[in-house]
């Protein structure tokens, strides 16, 4: 039997929380935007505004709601509780016409309005029922996406994909509309529910390292692994080493550019022999011989420069057409750089005869202004955060810092890799003169932007002003949560969002856990995703989605965890790889087995089968 007096506590502790619902309520203009989404995100915040943990112990007892899974609809949980409470012990229940009067809305409209919200932006088909969530795959397209009449959009549409995004920090607006019209291509035969949605990514202000000095280096050639395939051709090729074809997604052999004079004596069984840079000897099998090209194997690697001979016979070439590399830059534990934003090229440390460091390695930052803001002591971190430095003395224009944060193999430091300065209020529009622009050529086929670095409210009202300019308000706007500030400005942030006719959330973390640190990552994606869920924004939920079954074709166990932990987001985004399509079908998998458990954080009791 219930504890009367327990009961007695707990309706006393729920009709003074009802009490700050309605002082929360009663700031909230009536006029607003989307009010009643509104309202519930300032109910919410008064609830979260104190430790509710004593009154969730109380109803846990009871076996009632601890109010854990009320965010999207606080105020009419709360109600059913008094209710619930007041009924049991004989006392008078709310009255419809007092419930009519919070305006608030009802649990099953509160779900309806955050699956349309969702529809607007993703697409699909809005649904109240408490058993089934939708979550939306989206996709980021690769420069060459819409070659061969755009048979790889084609290929992704089929297995599944929502949402296509085109990022504009890379490529042209000549290849975004080639994208965008293959497309609308394969959307012309869907139904609307169906059609799939073009998220264009607004690049923002761009904080990433300088260019880096060419210097003549080795190329190097082959592998000690295994024989492997390489190209003998003229002289008026480049010597190169294997590459990556992101075309075709084939490996291309390594190219030895030979003398023409040299290159026309070759013949099929050949056996040539390299003396390479470092004075090692190697032997080359000429296997076979076409118009343009030799096809050869050579046995183990080898580093060519422009004093490596290759001979046959009697004869014998230098190595033609060596181009310059970026210098390495490797950084250990305990070095020095110097981070710039003077006009120079990047390079590594300069040492005297006895390997001592006579010069700092050096390196620019494309964002002119925000060294003279970083003071001594503070921690910056360059390329997701596989490089951690701490400054320890600051000059014009320039930081000297200290590595602290690398593999024990030392990292190489590369050009335009993001530089984070988490401890550091970077204080600029994230709409810069180039997004301004991107807007425009985009503003006929855009469904939603990204808002990058998103940090205020104002940033919001920027991008919204734009396309009220440009008669474009139905564009949806999201905003990307990926710095410690647009954290401090969350709430400012999405209430922002609730005053856009469709919104969304972004949570980029890559950069957002260097910002907060990667053991502060998991609490803050909860934090986004409860306030989210108050104000009915749909979410997306970013960066290294399955990142090594995109790759490699194989998911490690931790990202099969990570992608189902997804599933409570609208919308997961992958990023461009060579097994896109096969990635899609394993998250789709996990997405319909998570969704058969989970609604958002609520645990759904569906009939159990075990393993025998």
């Amino acid at each position: 039997m219930l504890d009367r007096q327990l009961m007695e506590s707990t309706l006393e502790d729920i009709t003074m929380l009802r009490n700050e619902l309605r002082e929360a309520g009663e700031k909230t203009p009536l006029d607003a935007p989307r009010y009643e989404s509104l309202l519930n995100l300032r109910h919410y915040l008064a609830l979260r505004s104190k430790d509710r943990t004593p009154l969730q112990e109380k109803l846990f007892l009871m076996s009632l709601s601890s109010l854990g899974r009320s965010y999207a609809h606080v105020a009419a949980s709360i109600d059913t509780l008094y209710d619930q409470l007041a009924s049991s012990l004989s006392k008078e229940q709310i009255s419809p016409e007092e419930t009519a009067a919070l305006k608030h809305l009802s649990i099953d409209k509160a779900i309806e309005t955050a699956s349309k919200n969702s529809k607007a932006l993703f697409g699909g088909r809005a649904s109240a029922k408490l058993s089934r969530q939708n979550t939306a795959i989206m996709v980021t397209l690769p420069s060459h996406a819409a070659d061969n009449g755009g048979e790889l959009i084609v290929a992704l549409a089929q297995s599944g994909v929502n949402v296509f995004r085109i990022n504009t920090a890379h490529d042209t607006p000549n290849e975004w509309r080639a994208m965008a019209e293959v497309i609308a291509i394969v959307n012309a035969s869907r139904s609307e529910s169906e059609k799939i949605k073009i998220f264009v990514d607004l690049a923002g202000p761009k904080i990433r390292t300088g260019k880096i000095n060419e210097v003549d280096l080795p190329v190097e050639i082959g592998s000690n692994k295994r024989e492997k395939k390489v190209l003998l051709v003229s002289g008026d090729a480049l010597t190169r080493s294997e590459t990556l074809d992101t075309r075709t997604l084939e490996k291309l052999p390594a190219q030895l550019a030979l003398t023409p004079k040299f290159y026309k004596k070759l013949q099929k069984g050949d056996r040539l022999k390299i003396v390479d840079a470092y004075g090692k000897k190697v032997s080359l099998w000429v296997e076979k011989i076409e118009e343009n090209y030799c096809e050869a194997l050579i046995e183990r690697k080898v580093f060519v420069d422009k004093k490596t001979t290759i001979s046959r016979k009697s004869t014998a070439s230098t190595i033609e057409n060596i181009p310059t590399q970026v210098e390495v830059i490797r950084l250990f534990r305990g070095d020095r750089l110097v981070i710039s934003e003077e006009e120079s090229l990047g390079h590594a440390a300069r040492l005297d005869k006895e390997g001592n460091v006579v010069e700092n390695a050096l390196i620019g930052c494309s964002f002119k202004g925000v060294l003279e803001r970083v003071s001594v002591g503070e921690s910056i971190f360059i390329d997701d955060g596989k490089i951690g430095v701490e400054v320890v003395a600051k000059e014009k224009n320039t930081l000297v810092c200290k590595v602290t944060q690398a593999k024990a193999g030392g990292v190489v430091l590369k050009e335009e890799k993001g530089i984070n300065f988490p401890q550091t209020a970077i204080n600029t529009p994230a709409l810069t003169r180039s997004d301004r622009e991107n807007v425009l050529e985009v503003l006929d086929f855009a469904d939603n932007l990204s808002l990058s670095f998103c940090q205020s409210a104002e940033d919001v009202k920027a991008l919204q002003n734009l396309l009220a300019e440009h008669k474009r308000a139905d564009i949806g706007i999201i905003a990307k949560i990926e710095t410690k500030q647009a954290l401090v400005n969350i709430v400012q942030i999405v209430e922002a969002l609730l005053a856009c006719e469709k919104s969304g959330v972004m949570i980029a973390r890559g950069d957002l856990a260097i910002e907060v640190g990667f053991a502060n990552l998991a609490s803050v994606q909860e934090m986004l995703l409860d306030l989210c869920d108050a104000a009915h924004l749909p979410v997306i939920w970013a960066t290294q989605v399955l990142e090594s079954q995109m790759k490699n074709n194989l998911p490690s166990r931790a990202e099969v965890t990570d992608a189902a932990m997804a599933g409570r987001a609208e919308c997961v985004m992958l990023n461009k790889g060579a097994f896109a399509t096969d990635t899609i079908k394993v998250l789709l998998y996990i997405l319909e087995e998570i969704h058969l458990q989970f609604k958002k954080n609520s645990r759904l009791l569906r009939k159990e089968t075990f393993f025998s």
